[in-house]
């Protein structure tokens, strides 16, 4: 994974660890690494996700070690790419090895590392409840999950979403469901970026006693308001 001259002093002191790339595809996974240029020592990812232009502000310019959006978007486009991806790493200086255990993302201001741990327990939890709804499905993209039934999306399993340092669930929900999530589960409930206007709802999954029922009622409903009334009658029947 190449990075302009000008940039390579703060990927080596670890003030840059985000880069935005504007690929027809993705060209790195999470978890490998890339060697410099130069012999410089490596880069490993820890996530790509892919997000909007409108996406990129000022702040993510900064902290991609550009002055400001135009300057960034100059450098970004490789070929004849369309597809914007921000891609969060970490450098590994020549002839050291990356502790293991952790995704190594971090939250702004320094926050823990999302526990490898915790988030395959999460995900086990979540997948254990898509189980018992007709055809839905757990689509991986990069470190998120895309929650769909019959290429219709109703939710997001997310970690390290923007670099919060966090698992979270965002799914869709009726007012009503709103209402008793946050009566139910005030600690895990959050109303997500972006989404929060579309009617989406976020529980976060990486806080002390998470409600069970909490989470089986969000993945429930959202499902149901975009499952075919066939599918979703095979889940009353199913949940019977």
């Amino acid at each position: 994974m190449e990075f302009t001259k000008r940039l390579r002093a703060g990927v080596r002191s670890g003030e840059i660890t985000r880069s935005v790339r504007i690929w027809t595809r993705p060209h790195v996974k999470p978890g490998n690494r890339y060697r410099m240029s130069n012999g410089e020592g490596e880069i490993e990812i820890d996530s790509i996700q892919q997000i909007e232009l409108a996406d990129i502000d000022a702040k993510l310019a900064r902290e991609s070690g550009f002055t400001s959006v135009i300057d960034l978007l100059k450098v970004a486009k490789h070929g004849r790419g369309t597809n914007v991806y921000l891609v969060r790493f970490h450098y590994v200086p020549p002839g050291k090895s990356s502790p293991a255990g952790t995704l190594r993302s971090r939250a702004p201001g320094g926050g823990p590392p999302v526990e490898r741990g915790s988030v395959e327990r999460e995900r086990a939890r979540m997948l254990r409840i898509l189980d018992r709804l007709p055809e839905a499905q757990a689509v991986a993209l990069d470190t998120h999950v895309s929650l769909e039934v019959r290429k219709k999306r109703f939710g997001y399993f997310l970690v390290d979403h923007r670099g919060d340092g966090r698992i979270a669930l965002n799914c869709k929900a009726s007012p009503d469901v709103r209402e008793a999530l946050q009566a139910i589960a005030p600690e895990q409930f959050h109303v997500p970026k972006y989404l929060g206007n579309k009617g989406w709802v976020g529980l976060w999954l990486d806080r002390p006693k998470l409600s069970a029922s909490a989470l089986e009622l969000a993945l429930r409903e959202a499902y149901a308001l975009v499952a075919p009334k066939t599918t979703a009658r095979k889940r009353a029947r199913k949940l019977t």
